[in-house]
């Protein structure tokens, strides 16, 4: 194991790609393309190499595509005949990835001459402290300056422990969409997260608005105790995706989403929030359709779950806790603060403490409660004005309460045990 800390150190060098052409080359169509976007050109009898090489560099020079902005093309040798094209980044250290092809029979190719690399590339021996790459099994430290790393984020690497620490201003990954041209934008089409088969990682990072990580279908120990302010205001700080049935995810304080945009899935067998100082707003955490969550442990904050788990409890900090779309539920254990039942999935069991509140008022959709529910205190509050639960009759078990603060709306239909 080695302890190896991000530095952005590496020179930056510019990414350029060649593209060739030769064979029989009349009479067919060439296509260029980036991120599924394509610039052609259908060739004519009367057309030649140089002639094909110029309309193409020409048409990626008109180009108004986002992606192509991005890349000057030029025909070489200068003054002609054309041989070969160059399409170059505008700026030193972006990567691109850009394929060609024809329908004919000519051989046409391209191939990345120059890679892109930088001071934002996780893979640059230079961006290190120990001036090598990382490897399995080392530990990876984000703790001083604003340099981000972003760029060539895949591999498969084991056993490694991320820690970004309250130092480092920098951001971890990509944004989905791009924008780099302040005119313009596209969905980015390069790695966007830290890919890692899995692995532990300790974001500490109260400067940091962006860490996206990538677990693959692996272990993953997460552990979120703070966070800065979002990069971009509709996406949380943290992004995790993957893991497996012995992942945690264990969040004292920070804005973490957890496979919260649509195709991204993730898998944790546990999940537990806290607070530092603030029970109510010291965590936030959105939890997506493609997460699937077996035990969450939830003691204070902000959690919206569009998902359910076998086991859901709402400790004494309480919070508020929302599950929504068809999020369904085995056991719901509410000891304090709110939860919002805006779900059309069933919940077998519901336990309710304290001074818990469950609120059934914000989607009048109907929803499913297998058993009466638990009522185990005189200061809890069910609301249910529209009457959505099991067809508007609604089943309490007061162990031995004699009165409840029950709000059922007109022709209420409540059903004591």
């Amino acid at each position: 194991m080695t302890i190896k800390r991000w530095l952005g150190n590496a020179a930056a060098t510019t990414d350029t790609w060649t593209i060739n052409l030769s064979g029989t080359v009349v009479s067919q169509t060439y296509s260029m393309t980036i991120n599924s976007k394509s610039i052609t050109y259908t060739a004519t009898s009367s057309d030649t190499v140089s002639t094909i090489l110029m309309v193409l560099a020409n048409t990626w020079s008109a180009s108004t595509i986002p992606e192509f902005l991005e890349l000057t093309a030029a025909t070489l040798p200068t003054g002609g005949p054309y041989t070969s094209m160059t399409v170059t980044q505008n700026v030193a250290g972006r990567p691109s990835v850009i394929s060609v092809a024809t329908n004919g029979a000519a051989v046409f190719n391209i191939t990345n001459t120059t890679a892109a690399t930088g001071p934002n590339d996780f893979t640059n021996p230079q961006n290190w402290s120990t001036g090598a790459a990382p490897a399995n099994s080392d530990t990876l430290v984000f703790d001083n300056g604003n340099i981000s790393c972003k760029y060539n984020l895949g591999s498969s690497l084991t056993g490694v422990t991320v820690s970004v620490e309250s130092g480092y201003s920098g951001l971890i990954g990509l944004p989905f969409i791009n924008s780099d041209n302040p005119n313009t934008s596209y969905n980015e089409y390069r790695p966007t997260a830290l890919t890692l088969a899995g692995g532990t990682a300790i974001v500490n990072a109260p400067q940091c608005g962006q860490c996206n990580l990538a677990y693959g279908p692996n272990t993953a120990s997460i552990r979120v105790l703070a966070t800065g302010q979002r990069a971009n205001s509709t996406t949380p700080v943290v992004l995790i995706t993957g893991g497996n049935s012995s992942s945690e995810l264990d969040i004292n304080k920070g804005d973490v989403g957890l496979a919260c945009f649509q195709g991204q899935t993730a898998t944790f067998a546990m999940i537990k929030t806290g607070y530092v100082s603030q029970p109510l707003s010291d965590v936030a955490l959105t939890i997506g359709l493609g997460a699937t969550l077996t035990t969450v442990a939830k003691n204070g904050g902000n959690v919206i779950s569009r998902v359910g788990a076998a086991t859901i409890t709402q400790d004494v900090a309480g919070g508020t806790l929302t599950l929504t779309d068809s999020a369904t539920v085995t056991t719901l254990n509410v000891f304090a603060g709110t939860v919002n039942l805006s779900t059309n999935g069933t919940v077998e069991t519901i336990n309710l403490y304290g001074s818990a509140t469950l609120n059934c008022d914000g989607d009048p959709r109907a929803k499913s409660v297998t058993n009466a529910i638990n009522v185990y205190s005189a200061s809890i509050t069910v609301i249910d004005a529209a009457k959505t639960i099991n067809a508007g009759v609604l089943s309490l078990a007061l162990s031995g309460l004699t009165s409840v603060n029950v709000q059922h709306g007109a022709n209420t239909s409540i059903v004591y045990q």
